[in-house]
């Protein structure tokens, strides 16, 4: 484990049997590379949400919502292609290269910007304000986003709003 999931770890402690993930499959059928990192959180966590508000996609998603190899991906990224050919709502990145991995149950999304396209652990992550313009940027891991989304949040109910 690196650092930021063991940092994630202290704040946040996983089950005791997450499932496996047979990853070469998941990203065959993704047909793209996924970062380690991910691939480290889903091992560790199974899938599900952090905080009761951030729900990360997983190979073995619960629902077609959340499933990383699902529908959602697909829809999501259409959705965004549409909006920035038609200049509907800002998006500061070609939709080719945003792949949703997450929702916050706000509506938020978040992204990895997949570029370069075959070094995933260089992908930045990128969030769009649910019902809004503004866009996000994290230059870092997602377990590094968790864990400061994590230590930002209050205990108990979550603040409506950005992540």
């Amino acid at each position: 484990m690196t650092s930021s999931i063991d940092d994630l770890v202290r704040l946040c402690p996983p089950p005791t049997a997450p499932p496996s993930v047979d990853w070469a499959a998941a990203e065959a059928r993704l047909g793209m590379p996924l970062p380690a990192d991910h691939k480290g959180l889903a091992s560790v966590y199974g899938p599900g949400r952090f905080a009761d508000f951030i729900h990360i996609y997983h190979p073995l998603g619960y629902t077609q919502y959340v499933d990383l190899t699902g529908p959602m991906p697909a829809c999501i990224r259409e959705q965004l292609q549409k909006d920035y050919e038609q200049g509907a709502h800002p998006v500061p990145y070609d939709p080719q290269l945003l792949s949703p991995m997450g929702v916050t149950d706000n509506g938020e999304y978040l992204f990895w910007v997949s570029a370069p396209p075959d070094s995933p652990d260089a992908w930045q992550i990128a969030v769009n304000e649910a019902r809004g313009p503004r866009w996000f940027t994290f230059a870092g891991t997602l377990t590094a986003f968790l864990g400061q989304r994590l230590r930002r949040s209050p205990p108990g109910p979550h603040p409506r709003g950005g992540p």
